[in-house]
């Protein structure tokens, strides 16, 4: 079972310097953990390399992100705030279990006997 940490602001950050104007409000989501192919199901947003090389950045609301984790299969299972404008998400993707094979003698006992 993959998991995978989400750490987002809460409200976006207010970048700018005094007399100049105002840069956009922006919004800043870490996902550390994501397999290649989950990274490459979400290469419709936006993202650069965090960090580190197990984060990437998205400049996105956390909602959207977490929405589409879920879609991807993942769920929330934990969650907390690191201050009162970040929140940080533990989430889980789980497998399907395999299909055991048949072992040599249950093909053996279940074939039919020739006389």
């Amino acid at each position: 079972m993959p998991y995978v940490i989400v750490s987002g602001n809460l409200n976006p950050n207010k970048n700018g310097v005094a007399g100049q104007p105002p840069i956009p409000p922006g919004w800043r989501v870490g996902i550390s953990g994501l397999k290649a192919c989950d990274l490459e199901d979400l290469k419709r947003f936006t993202y650069e390399q965090g960090s580190d090389v197990h984060t990437v950045s998205f400049r996105h609301h956390p909602v959207v992100l977490l929405n589409a984790l879920e879609v991807l299969g993942y769920r929330v299972i934990s969650s907390f705030h690191v201050n009162p404008d970040s929140c940080v998400w533990t989430m889980r993707k789980d497998f399907p279990e395999p299909c055991p094979e048949p072992s040599d003698e249950e093909e053996s006992d279940s074939a039919p006997e020739i006389d």
